[in-house]
């Protein structure tokens, strides 16, 4: 899907949350788009900044990528401490966890999804451990395709 229709799939899924998709937002969406990695405050600041002639500050980035978290438009990955495009950005439907694997040799990343039976197990399994989940998203690490052939 193209880079424009996602935006205005965006920008509607944000009006339908009662958000707005500025054109601040939608640049840093965009640039997360095009990147096709995963990428932290600051190496999305690099790319922002070098193709504008205002300058982002870094409290202004960590806002925006906030609000695109909130509508499911982006996704933290904790382990890396780096921000992803959503895969599902086109879709009409609720995620409730995203999940994740991670290639540790290049970084590549991709969402996945799981069997909702299977996430009920390992949340039972965390209230069996006496433990409160607070964060269900899975972030699992491997070897991409490209990286598996390369060794």
């Amino acid at each position: 899907m193209q880079f424009d229709a996602l935006l205005e799939q965006a920008q509607q899924k944000c009006h339908a949350a009662g958000g707005r998709l500025t054109p601040k937002r939608a640049n840093v969406l965009k640039t997360l788009l095009m990147a096709n990695k995963p990428l932290s405050a600051y190496e999305l600041l690099e790319l922002l900044n070098r193709e504008s002639d205002t300058k982002i500050q870094p409290m202004s980035a960590y806002r925006m990528l906030d609000f695109l978290v909130e509508m499911q438009l982006a996704h933290k990955l904790n382990s890396a401490n780096k921000y992803v495009a959503c895969a599902h950005i086109g879709c009409h439907h609720h995620h409730d966890a995203q999940h994740f694997v991670v290639c540790e040799n290049c970084g590549t990343t991709q969402e996945i999804n799981i069997d909702p039976q299977l996430m009920t197990q390992l949340q039972q399994a965390v209230a069996d451990s006496d433990f409160k989940l607070l964060a269900p998203q899975l972030e699992l690490s491997g070897l991409c395709a490209d990286c598996q052939n390369k060794v």
